[in-house]
């Protein structure tokens, strides 16, 4: 799809790995709207995504509300113009023990990790059906393709997204609507993995930096690619692996330390 000119909508948009995104799409011609909870944040991430193209709109919202979808889409499509792109970038994570999880906190990441990225899409569709084109591309992660210890809530709705991703995909087939994913292992820089004080990281997880996050969402808009797994060789065999074998995927994890990592992560350990 033609880049230049073209309405986007970025979640997550005020820390981490959405900045940095709405740089890249800016840099491109892209009129953005840049969505997150915090209006500070989020005008502070549109001061540095104008140096790059078209300054963004901002529309605070909270993604777990019900109606905010609904607002944020048409707040865009009244004061931009309809939408044609829509990056899910928000989302929680929370990394500890899932018999010391509370019901509150395991909502929240369902909440804003895959339900807000199904009910944003669902909202901007008309207009992308309407326009016979369009690019939606979700933020997930490896975690979603595999088991994740410890992370328990994550997976269970990064997994979700998998699903969804392939399950739309097929279902726009023909309508020029494309609908993609990518999911990153450990992001260096920002976000919560960039905290861990955990002793030595395997080498199985490695690292990614935003701004390969980035050029993967660029990659998948241009190329109309399904899914990029960003992750070092073994994790993305791994990956290959855990869609054949689960069992399989999880004993080459447990070997390569990767599930004892995580669990001295959840219990606090040096960090």
């Amino acid at each position: 799809m033609e880049l230049k000119g073209a309405v986007g909508i970025v979640t997550g948009a005020s820390r981490g790995i959405g900045p940095v995104i709405a740089r890249r799409l800016a840099g491109e011609g892209v009129r953005l709207a840049l969505v997150a909870r915090s209006e500070g944040g989020l005008r502070e991430a549109a001061g540095r995504v104008a140096r790059h193209g078209p300054g963004p709109l901002v529309v605070p919202a909270d993604l777990r509300d019900e109606d905010a979808p609904r607002h944020v889409v048409d707040t865009v499509a009244a004061e931009l113009g309809p939408p044609s792109l829509l990056v899910n970038n928000a989302g929680v994570e929370r990394v500890g023990r899932f018999a010391d999880a509370d019901a509150a906190a395991i909502r929240e990441i369902v909440l804003v990790n895959l339900v807000a990225a199904q009910t944003m899409t669902r909202m901007v569709l008309p207009h992308l059906l309407a326009a016979g084109r369009g690019h939606i591309v979700s933020i997930g992660s490896v975690g979603g393709r595999t088991a994740y210890p410890y992370g328990v809530a994550n997976a269970a709705a990064k997994h979700g997204l998998v699903g969804f991703t392939w399950s739309l995909r097929e279902e726009l087939r023909g309508t020029g609507v494309g609908v993609s994913a990518v999911y990153p292992t450990l992001v260096s820089d920002v976000g919560i993995s960039s905290r861990w004080r955990a002793g030595h990281r395997p080498m199985l997880l490695g690292r990614v930096s935003p701004d390969e996050v980035a050029l993967a969402v660029m990659r998948c808009i241009r190329k109309d690619k399904v899914e990029i797994t960003l992750a070092p060789p073994l994790l993305r065999a791994s990956d290959v692996v855990s869609a054949v074998s689960p069992r399989l995927a999880s004993w080459v994890a447990r070997r390569a330390g990767v599930h004892a990592y995580l669990r001295r992560v959840a219990d606090g350990e040096g960090s």
